[in-house]
């Protein structure tokens, strides 16, 4: 998915400023997305490229495909993550 597929159907389903979006209505859409987007398999889960024997190897695979893949691709990627990392920050315990 570009860049641009993904700024249409954000600002489709939230609004330009993303003014109707919220952390369960963001996690929806991240759900819905899933099925259109590089790697995506069966069970909701993605995979990298290679055979990465644990979290931080297929973390430091994911950073080093952003490095050098389609800067489109890649913002599309980034802006995922960083929605996925915001919903878990809002979604966590305050401690």
């Amino acid at each position: 998915m570009t860049l641009r597929e993904l700024r249409e159907l954000a600002t489709e389903r939230f609004g330009a400023r993303l003014e109707r979006a919220d952390a369960e209505a963001l996690a929806q859409f991240l759900v819905e997305l899933q099925p259109r987007l590089p790697g995506s398999q069966a069970g909701g889960t993605f995979s990298v490229d290679g055979a990465a024997s644990g979290y931080p190897e297929a973390m430091r695979e994911y950073f080093a495909e952003t490095l050098h893949g389609d800067p489109e691709r890649v913002a599309a990627s980034l802006w995922i993550t960083a929605v996925e990392i915001w919903i878990d920050a809002v979604r966590a315990p305050a401690e």
